[in-house]
């Protein structure tokens, strides 16, 4: 799968952008602030039908105007011929409205534009996931399920709307809240949070192992990593302390048993939620803990040893995406070697494939580039690197050949 083309206008600094890629090595050079990580989350949009950035489409649009449009074409082997994805984010009467386009026919929903443009992104938030909040960390979570299993932004989704709707009802005065009216909307939140718990702890099963293989290649075999899933819908069905949940991995509870739990609690604390005027119990708050040799890694781990933590997440990600599809998915790395020593830098490379179509930012090109840039597939022709220079929200091609020289 390949990004052939990027069409935009109004979007972010960008007032009108056409250009066209290369299909290995694309590098956008330029200063902070000039637009670099506004294209990456154009792709980034299109792949996840959301931005990684904030959590209304609403900021996408140039200031001042009233719509931003998105487009991009696709040479992808799933499907035949190449694909055109659209996108626009409009304000209409004070109403914000997105629409997404496949081959100009109207897609029903977010989920449905997921799969023709499968990425693996890593932008310089990422390296701070440990030491971030839960909403961070769930955020990576639920955005690297979407890529793999689609039908989990349906799950969020729907509980979403649950939620508000429920918590609708709790702003409401005390008096005038009907317990069995409550009751009603809980069994619903129980129904649709469990799918989302019982879907992400799916994830987390299966890329618990090939993460920590990931780990001891980044940190030459001295520790071990392994990560548990937090919620108090777990603390039930899995009473154990908290030293044992990381030394023993319990067995993943079913949906109908974290449904049924969910329902009981929500009964339980029924009371609190009306008196707090919140939803207390469900995924959004839960949260994901990360351990080296059963300590927690937020705590006690060195800067270094969280950093090879996030890479070994990507990598594991970058490893299942590429298993599922039978291709290397679409890179996106937003200035990430900045922040990465040299070992960690070189890890990194080795483990892209080398037909992977990448998008690289940085503020200036550097010796760490240099083995990427050098592992070409043969027969590539010399447009497999293709060099930009980015600057107040224009874009300048300056040079396609496979021999681009890098600065020690």
């Amino acid at each position: 799968m390949r990004v052939q083309s990027l069409h935009l206008i109004q979007f972010r600094n960008y007032s009108e952008l056409n250009v066209d890629f290369s299909p290995r090595k694309n590098i956008f050079l330029g200063n902070n602030g000039q637009g670099k990580t506004n294209l990456l989350e154009a792709l980034y949009f299109l792949s996840h039908a959301r931005s990684h950035r904030t959590t209304t489409d609403r900021e996408l649009i140039q200031s001042g105007q009233a719509f931003a449009v998105v487009s991009a074409q696709l040479n992808n082997h799933h499907y035949e011929g190449r694909t055109q994805l659209d996108a626009q984010v409009r304000v209409e009467n004070e109403r914000l409205k997105t629409t997404f386009k496949v081959n100009a026919s109207p897609l029903r929903s977010r989920s449905e534009l997921l799969g023709y443009l499968p990425t693996v992104s890593f932008f310089l938030p990422d390296l701070l996931l440990l030491r971030g909040s839960p909403e961070d960390r769930r955020r990576w979570l639920d955005a690297a399920i979407v890529q793999y299993d689609k039908r989990h932004l349906v799950y969020l989704s729907e509980f979403q709307k649950v939620r508000q709707q429920k918590n609708r009802l709790l702003k409401s005065p005390m008096e005038q809240i009907s317990r069995e009216h409550l009751t009603a909307w809980n069994i619903q939140f129980a129904a649709a949070g469990a799918k989302v718990i019982a879907s992400r702890l799916a994830y987390l099963s299966m890329i618990e192992d090939l993460a920590a293989i990931s780990y001891l290649e980044l940190s030459d075999g001295r520790e071990k990593l392994s990560m548990a899933y937090q919620s108090g819908v777990l603390d039930d069905l899995q009473p154990q302390s908290s030293e044992e949940s990381q030394l023993a991995r319990p067995p993943v509870p079913d949906e109908v048993a974290l449904e049924v739990t969910m329902a009981r609690q929500l009964e339980t604390r029924m009371s609190e939620e009306i008196r707090r005027g919140t939803s207390l119990i469900g995924p959004h708050r839960d949260d994901i803990r990360f351990y080296l040799d059963g300590m927690q890694a937020d705590a006690y781990g060195s800067q270094g040893q969280q950093r090879s933590i996030v890479l070994a997440l990507k990598l594991t990600e970058l490893k299942c995406l590429t298993a599922k599809l039978q291709e290397p998915p679409v890179l996106l790395l937003d200035d990430v070697m900045a922040e990465l020593d040299p070992d960690r830098q070189r890890l990194l490379v080795e483990h892209i494939h080398p037909e992977s179509q990448v998008f690289i930012t940085t503020t200036h090109p550097s010796s760490s580039w240099q083995t990427l840039l050098e592992r070409q597939p043969d027969g590539t022709g010399e447009d497999a690197i293709a060099v930009f220079t980015v600057k107040q929200g224009t874009l300048t091609a300056d040079r396609h050949d496979r021999q681009w020289e890098v600065n020690p």
